[in-house]
């Protein structure tokens, strides 16, 4: 399993680290220095020349006020997104830099940039206030991916019907994914598309595992409508899917858009391996034949969080159930019901079995008493996969899947969360085949609707890999 502080990138700069010192203190010490001695002047001039930087004095000029400002400017071009939105309506960060000190304050954000501005303040008491835009280059430390830098990589998705329904779209202004918009017997896909060191169009590297986080809500739906039928966030095998395939049936939301051949000319859909944190709101519970509506085993009927793999494989791509025949696609998000059902084949080696509807599992969550407890508030989600890169002894290769619902302060996804159990959990093994296919993987977010309709809002995402 993978160590939980081995990434790509160093750790993500904190806001807790927003004291002023070490490198970043010293250089603007070097500044103060210099300033005093006069010798940096068209330098320091230069640092804000190509900003669309706007100044003004709020007392008699002082030159030792003045870049002590700009110093303060400076400062904040040095820090993420993250930390800057941070310190909207917060008190001014104050550094004090022995010869004077500066304030800075962050106003506001328009769009992808801040306004921001810092007050000089040189001995024996004059000060000098500056203040500028940031253009919308300043984004999170580099180790992951995030809707606050990346959102342009999500811009493409893959649905049905009309592409002007909007049944997925991505708000840029407001850096958030929304999926479904109130649309009928509809599905649809939205996967990163982006390129970094280690992603290339949307296929990245798995490496050791990942870390995700986001935040969702589910807005109510038109009066006389019903809310459904859920979402999934999935990671996928790259080896035979890209970032234009999609699973999913017309009138059958159950499938989520992650079951079902969606929009593939091979009728393959979603090609495993893969695996998909689940969250669906609407119950279904009759008929076992994944071939026709309404064919899923939700529990008790309420709203619940599950992990899903894929079912029943066949060469030929046609499954049998009790003498029913279907698409073995279908089967890919069915959950067993104990004692009357199995979903996937239970070789070892081969696949993880899809989910239980039962009460003790530790891969199906629900909350009685709270069958709508999904649809009611927001919600944050936090994912942990840990994947091995060697066999062990039998040659294959483990997997630890880690889900929390609604976790607190979860959001780091640079560091391990061990500040609470999680949710759901789920450990199994691949053979070489199918560890091979997960070498690079797709992620992203699938959904769709039957009868009833759903407007999801997912915010704040970002995801690091683990290398």
């Amino acid at each position: 399993m993978s160590h939980p502080d081995l990434l790509r990138f160093p750790r993500h700069f904190r806001p807790s680290a927003w004291a002023c010192s070490g490198r970043r203190g010293a250089s603007l010490l070097y500044v103060i220095a210099a300033i005093v001695l006069l010798a940096v002047l068209a330098a320091a001039i230069a640092v804000f020349s190509g900003s669309s930087s706007q100044s003004g004095t709020s007392q008699p000029p002082s030159l030792a006020a003045y870049y002590l400002a700009l110093s303060g400017l400076n400062h904040a071009a040095t820090l993420s997104a993250n930390e800057l939105e941070a310190l909207i309506g917060a008190p001014g960060l104050t550094c004090d830099l022995g010869q004077g000190q500066f304030t800075l304050e962050v106003l506001g954000r328009v769009a992808n940039a801040f306004d921001v501005a810092a007050t000089g303040l040189a001995h024996p008491g004059e000060s000098r206030r500056s203040a500028c835009r940031l253009p919308g280059t300043v984004g999170d430390a580099p180790g992951y991916i995030s809707f606050e830098n990346d959102l342009k990589d999500f811009d493409l998705p893959v649905t049905s019907g009309n592409r002007a329904d909007n049944i997925v779209s991505v708000d840029r202004e407001n850096r958030v994914a929304v999926f479904g918009n109130n649309t009928q017997y509809a599905y649809g896909c939205l996967w990163y598309r982006g390129s970094r060191d280690w992603c290339e169009s949307g296929k990245c590297l798995f490496g050791r595992g990942l870390r995700a986080y986001f935040r969702f809500s589910f807005a109510p739906v038109p009066e006389g409508l019903d809310c459904g039928d859920g979402f999934t966030f999935a990671v996928i095998s790259a080896a035979d899917n890209d970032a234009t395939r999609s699973g999913g049936v017309e009138g059958m939301g159950e499938l989520l858009g992650y079951a079902g051949p969606g929009n593939t000319a091979d009728g393959l859909g979603l090609v495993p391996p893969k695996f998909a944190v689940e969250f669906d709101v609407y119950p279904n519970t009759d008929s076992r034949n994944p071939g026709r509506p309404d064919s899923r085993s939700d529990g008790t009927g309420g709203d619940h969080a599950a992990l899903v793999f894929w079912g029943f494989e066949d060469a030929s791509g046609r499954c049998a159930l009790q003498g029913q025949g279907y698409a073995c696609v279908q089967d890919d998000n069915r959950h067993s019901r104990p004692d009357v059902e199995d979903v996937g084949r239970i070789a070892a080696g081969d696949m993880p079995r899809n989910s239980q509807n039962r009460s003790q599992a530790t891969d199906y969550h629900e909350r009685p008493g709270r069958p709508d407890w999904l649809r009611r508030g927001e919600h944050a989600m936090r994912l942990e996969v840990d994947r091995d890169t060697t066999p062990n002894v039998l040659g294959l290769y483990g997997y630890s899947i880690r889900v929390w619902m609604d976790c607190a302060d979860c959001d780091d996804v640079m560091s391990a969360f061990l500040d609470a159990s999680p949710t759901l959990t789920r450990t199994f093994s691949l053979s070489s085949g199918p560890h091979e296919r997960l070498d690079r993987v797709l992620f992203g977010w699938t959904q769709a609707s039957g009868e009833a309709v759903q407007q999801v809002s997912v915010s704040d995402f970002r995801l690091a890999f683990l290398d």
